[in-house]
């Protein structure tokens, strides 16, 4: 276990290196695309996504990711993995240019059937791609990995730069898609200089199958919830009203939901190779769930409380009407980070009929918030969703705890100490706004907040929940550092 814990650190450290390039670069491509790009682009962008993400739920994927859960190195069978997605990615790529086709003759629709057509490319490249992925994911090489997928981050913005500048509209957002899987298709026959035999042997490949039938099916619910909700608005409120719901979205995406993905991708591939339902195992999940609940839900209430200062600084005035839809996204985005984490918990420790169950709640759940809510307004919708959501967790918790891969103290430490400090931290930062803050510029007013309300939190953690923090900063990487900074006599 020494040395998956290591390897789950390092795993950590490139991956938060590599988020905190796409971030930094996605954050500054933003601030100039919002001043260049129509608010409608955003809202086809959008659609075009959630059509083409439903369509790739039916792809290898899944089936690939089964090699991270073979033990022997000798068994992994990426050869028949090739052959069987040259044969769906293939039939994928028909689908969708026969789609593009269908959407012509739907006049809400008819708008976003070209961009279908070019994104039907992304069906041919995500095979090589995801199948280098899972190649680098299993032989633990975390530098390869991330540096490839910097590179395509890197070469993905100034494709859109370039795009945005040259008045490609919505082109601009969709193009540069197809850099980082290009760059992972390179790396794979050019460089590693691997060649498909497009070899087949159905014994090797039923595991895989069944394993990849089963998640297709569950991630099939995820992704049709998505899509019904993209289509619906689009409907109903129009593509503009759509980029805006969107850019709310984008917002609590970017504070909260990629906390949970960063954190799950680089620890997945170590905590399938865990024993289930071992005492390592469930205090992996409970440190996990605290990293993503004591991050998220107080940047989530951070960023409620400022909206209107953030939504003016970074988007301009265009785009005032997000700032009524901030605090109900970050409620939405930040159980969303707290639900994917323990979701990720409980399919590697190989429950993936119980993540089904989740998935089909989630796509009933707003099944019914689109049909009796969104007739109030998107507030009332938005709020359907933390419901939904916030049953979702419940669940996926209770169905972890229940088969050994977490017990009730774990997740009671995730949430509670999380809580009360945030609401600590946001009366401090109330009061001083109140008293110091009404007048000042929305720049350092911003600072001089944040840094209040960072501060008090940290502060109540330390002051109250000790013992829990301590055990925490034990497995940073300058653990000793941290610790002697946070006033503890040792490092963890």
């Amino acid at each position: 276990m020494t040395v998956l814990a290591q390897k789950a650190r390092l795993s950590v450290a490139w991956t938060t290196g590599l988020n905190v390039l796409r971030d930094a670069t996605q954050f500054g491509l933003m601030l100039v695309l919002v001043r260049l790009l129509p608010v409608e682009a955003y809202g086809q962008f959008g659609l075009i996504n959630t059509i083409v993400g439903f369509m790739m739920v039916f792809s290898s994927r899944e089936f690939i990711a089964h090699t991270l859960l073979v033990r022997d190195d000798r068994e992994v069978n990426y050869q028949e993995q090739f052959t069987a997605g040259c044969v769906i990615q293939g039939t994928l790529f028909i689908a969708a240019n026969i789609a593009a086709v269908v959407l012509r003759y739907f006049p809400t629709y008819a708008p976003i059937a070209p961009l279908l057509h070019v994104m039907s490319i992304s069906f041919l490249l995500d095979l090589p791609s995801e199948l280098r992925t899972k190649m680098l994911e299993r032989s633990l090489d975390w530098r390869r990995l991330r540096t490839i997928e910097a590179c395509g981050v890197v070469g993905s913005a100034a494709l859109t730069l370039g795009l945005a500048l040259a008045g490609a509209n919505v082109y601009a957002l969709l193009i540069p898609a197809f850099t980082i899987p290009a760059a992972f298709a390179f790396d794979l026959f050019v460089i590693a200089r691997w060649r498909p035999t497009f070899g087949w042997h159905a014994g090797r490949y039923q595991a895989s199958r069944a394993f990849g039938v089963k998640r297709v099916l569950s991630v099939s619910f995820v992704s049709a919830s998505n899509l019904l909700e993209s289509s619906v608005l689009a409907k109903a409120v129009g593509y503009a009203m759509l980029g805006i719901f969107g850019r709310a979205f984008g917002m609590a995406t970017l504070f909260c939901q990629r906390i949970a993905s960063l954190l799950m991708s680089a620890l997945y591939p170590v905590l399938a190779r865990i024993p289930p339902r071992s005492e390592a195992y469930r205090r992996g999940s409970a440190l996990v769930l605290r990293v993503v609940a004591w991050l998220v839900i107080p940047i989530a209430t951070l960023v409620s409380l400022l909206a209107d200062r953030i939504v003016g600084t970074l988007y301009g005035t265009r785009w005032m009407s997000v700032i009524p839809l901030v605090p109900w996204a970050m409620a939405v985005g930040a159980l969303l980070a707290v639900v994917q984490a323990a979701y990720g918990l409980l399919l590697a420790h190989q429950e993936p009929r119980k993540c089904l169950y989740a998935d089909v709640w989630r796509l009933a759940g707003m099944a019914a918030g689109l049909l009796v809510a969104l007739p109030f307004g998107l507030t009332a919708y938005i709020g359907s969703l933390i419901v939904v959501h916030g049953v979702a967790f419940g669940l996926v918790t209770f169905w972890l705890a229940q088969s050994g891969g977490v017990d009730l103290k774990g997740i009671v430490s995730a949430i509670v100490p999380a809580a009360a400090a945030t609401v600590l931290s946001a009366i401090a930062a109330e009061v001083t706004r109140a008293l110091l803050l009404r007048d000042m510029p929305a720049i350092p007013l911003m600072a001089i907040y944040g840094i209040v309300f960072g501060g008090t939190y940290l502060g109540s953690l330390r002051l109250f929940f000790a013992p829990l923090l301590h055990e925490l900063v034990g497995y940073l990487p300058e653990a000793r550092r941290v610790n002697r900074l946070l006033g503890f006599a040792q490092a963890a």
